[in-house]
């Protein structure tokens, strides 16, 4: 896991808007994987969370699954989704009532790319 300060990666901050033209944190968490396990996704103590994921070269956005809580149905164990090449996942929500930091899931053959030495 990389934080960074958006405002030193203007096409990290154009994949965020892309799905939440309202996101207004000046950091994110970017991670670089060949998955994403895909936790969160119901109501819990005030957080959930969404995920979405972008193609990057077109920047067509599309959403991940969501599950319901184990009590109700949900798997027991965390889903986890591959993460391809040329694709990123974003991860927006609610932590404890509040705006939570995005989490950004590139693929490594992706954030060379995207992630430019500072």
């Amino acid at each position: 896991m990389q934080s960074i300060k958006l405002s030193d990666y203007p096409e990290i901050f154009k994949l965020i808007r892309t799905v939440d033209s309202t996101y207004r944190k000046r950091n994110a968490y970017i991670y670089v994987s060949d998955f994403v396990a895909l936790d969160g996704t119901y109501w819990d103590g005030g957080s959930r969370y969404t995920y979405h994921t972008i193609n990057l070269a077109t920047r067509k956005v599309g959403a991940a699954p969501q599950y319901a809580p184990p009590q109700f149905g949900g798997p027991r164990e965390t889903p986890q989704a591959p993460l391809i090449s040329g694709a990123a996942i974003v991860r927006i929500g609610i932590f404890c009532g509040k705006t939570a930091t995005v989490k950004i899931y590139l693929h490594p053959e992706d954030a060379a790319h995207l992630l430019p030495a500072h």
